[in-house]
């Protein structure tokens, strides 16, 4: 039982990132919730009000409602905790296992008004990310220096998606996902960004880390490096509010070259992605794709859709595989939420049958 248990949470383990649909409904790019300006992670007052009251079913009560995690003017604090409750069909019978999914701790220390200093733990992993943020520059620029994985691509907080890590316990493939496990160590970095009207734009280097170890320091030479640059638009039309990207990402031979975007009006919500790598894989050059349709059915309650697709060599008509997931979130009361989804997934090109899962994750947040 314990090897199942392990098994499953090398499959389905997922962390925390901004969930995009959120910013395009508001029509307004990740940062505006979160300390880290490209989303995700630790939430500023803003995104706290948001995720505690506007999403959840009920009301804040008085102990919560002036909840804003600042431990005093200049220290915020925030955590994020998941637990899966997994169930498959095996042999006819009914496998089920329970367990830990996330445990992060993260800080953030204002300095002064345009310097801030974060910090994350990962409790579960032994994982963690530090950098140091100078924002207030000319033209709503920032300069971030320190150890956090390059922004890349949409960040969607299921980690099994194959545009970021995929299956990390393969199903039959040789690669079923990206480079952006949950277990990628977050190498040293530098990024610039800046924020103009309704256009981001950000321009890193780092540590190389895609299939190498990604150091938290940073060495000499320019041809260890991974480049990344990343472009968003978010345009709005009346009550329909849009976003529309691309990001590229350079390591030494390996290249990957993404768009991504979304679009609602009224109480439904389309996001996706497609990237292209070459030199990732020894397979050839990879293809892969998310795409997600959600409606906000009422207060607290969602239903989604999603398609996840990856094919490992898109010169060779050979093997991929796809899959489906529909279910509900339902968000009860502030800070706490309550997932329950049923995934099919299909490999063609292969002649085996992949049972249905099912899964119900409950995740609250401080």
């Amino acid at each position: 039982m314990a090897l199942k248990i392990t098994s499953l949470y090398l499959i389905l383990i997922t962390s925390l990132q901004a969930l995009p649909r959120f910013a395009v409904q508001e029509g307004v790019s990740c940062n505006l919730c979160h300390v880290d300006p490209n989303g995700g992670s630790l939430r500023n007052d803003y995104g706290i009000s948001v995720a505690s009251s506007e999403l959840s079913k009920t009301q804040s009560g008085d102990r919560t409602a002036g909840y804003t995690g600042m431990i005093n003017d200049h220290l915020r604090v925030g955590g994020d905790m998941r637990f899966l409750n997994y169930n498959t069909n095996e042999n006819g019978q009914l496998q089920s296992a329970l367990f830990p999914m996330q445990a992060d701790i993260a800080a953030y220390w204002n300095i002064n008004e345009n310097v801030g200093v974060f910090a994350e733990q990962n409790l579960l992993r032994g994982q963690n990310e530090a950098w140091i943020l100078w924002s207030g520059l000319p033209f709503n620029s920032y300069l971030k220096a320190g150890k956090d994985i390059p922004a890349y691509g949409l960040n969607v907080d299921d980690h099994t998606s194959f545009i970021r890590g995929g299956n990390i316990r393969k199903k039959g493939l040789q690669y079923e996902g990206l480079a952006f496990s949950p277990y990628l160590s977050s190498p040293g970095l530098v990024e610039f960004g800046l924020n103009i009207g309704n256009f981001n734009f950000s321009q890193s280097i780092a540590n190389a880390f895609i299939n190498t170890f990604g150091s938290g320091g940073f060495g000499e030479y320019a041809s260890d490096k991974a480049f990344t640059t990343r472009l968003e638009w978010w345009p709005t039309l009346g009550r329909i509010n849009g976003f529309i990207g691309g990001s590229i990402l350079q390591q030494g031979l390996i290249r990957f070259n993404g768009l991504f975007g979304g679009i609602s009006a009224g109480n439904i919500t389309w996001t996706g992605e497609v990237d292209i790598v070459e030199e990732y894989a020894s397979t050839g050059t990879v293809l892969a794709s998310y795409s997600e349709i959600d409606y906000n059915f009422t207060k607290g309650l969602n239903l989604l859709l999603k398609y996840d697709f990856f094919d490992e060599n898109i010169d060779a008509s050979g093997s991929s595989i796809n899959r489906i997931t529909f279910g509900a979130e339902f968000y009860p009361i502030p800070f706490m939420e309550v997932r329950c989804q049923a995934r099919i997934t299909d490999i063609t090109g292969k002649t085996m049958e992949l049972n249905p899962e099912y899964l119900m994750m409950v995740h609250t947040w401080f």
